[in-house]
């Protein structure tokens, strides 16, 4: 037995010495090499940061949405499965609105030309104008007043119960501002901000008021760039 294993100490010895087994130790040791510096560098790589925004702020790590329930000023039911496939411009306000809404949607008019104007491909961009007065911002009403401003635009309700499930989940903050007047009219308080949808139906960025065209495209051009781009 003690003999039979200094025979095998010696076979392994001369193994061990051969040029074949010097050859496979050494590649070994550079794919040992190589697999540690692939592991350090995942360890310290970073993403490309995000474009600096000149007009609102871009999400860090965008956020899914939840599904909803909504109608749109043709009829159609406006879902979580129609934010899919397209870049979705969010605004929330109301019909009777005196300056803000009208302003805003004038804004993304010329932002939309703008883009129209780049010729991009890739997933479409559209406008989605949602009421936080759905008493008065009927269907037909919100059909009447969204295309005014572009006919692509589209308008969007719901009871609201509906309309609040929404707007929760994106800290969009609405509520009446004033007692109804002698003509039942009264204004509503909203968030005036922007929001932006990627394609994947999240919450990617946030444009703040005051609203500029020029600004908006830029921002979008940049972050679409950021996230399109191979």
């Amino acid at each position: 037995m003690i003999a039979r294993c200094g025979i095998m100490r010696a076979m392994n010895q001369t193994a061990m010495n051969s040029p074949l087994t010097k050859a496979l130790l050494v590649l070994a040791s550079v794919l040992a090499l190589l697999l540690g510096l692939w592991a350090a560098r995942q360890l310290t790589h970073t993403p490309a940061a995000l474009p600096a925004f000149i007009s609102g702020t871009a999400l860090p790590t965008p956020r899914p949405l939840t599904p909803f329930t909504l109608t749109d000023h043709h009829g159609q039911p406006f879902n979580l499965e129609r934010l899919k496939g397209a870049w979705t411009f969010l605004f929330f306000g109301y019909t009777h609105c005196p300056d803000v809404c009208p302003t805003t949607l004038s804004t993304m008019n010329s932002v939309t030309k703008k883009l129209a104007a780049a010729k991009l491909s890739g997933a479409p961009v559209r406008v989605v104008f949602v009421s936080i007065d759905p008493e008065r911002d009927t269907i037909q009403h919100l059909a009447e007043y969204v295309p005014y401003f572009n006919k692509d635009f589209l308008g969007v309700t719901g009871t609201p119960a509906q309309v609040d499930a929404f707007t929760k989940q994106l800290n969009i903050l609405h509520m009446r501002g004033s007692e109804p007047a002698s003509d039942g009219n009264y204004t509503m308080d909203h968030t005036a901000s922007i929001l932006l949808i990627d394609p994947r139906a999240r919450f990617s960025a946030i444009f703040s008021a005051p609203h500029v065209a020029n600004a908006i495209t830029q921002d979008f051009l940049s972050l679409r760039k950021y996230y399109e781009d191979p």
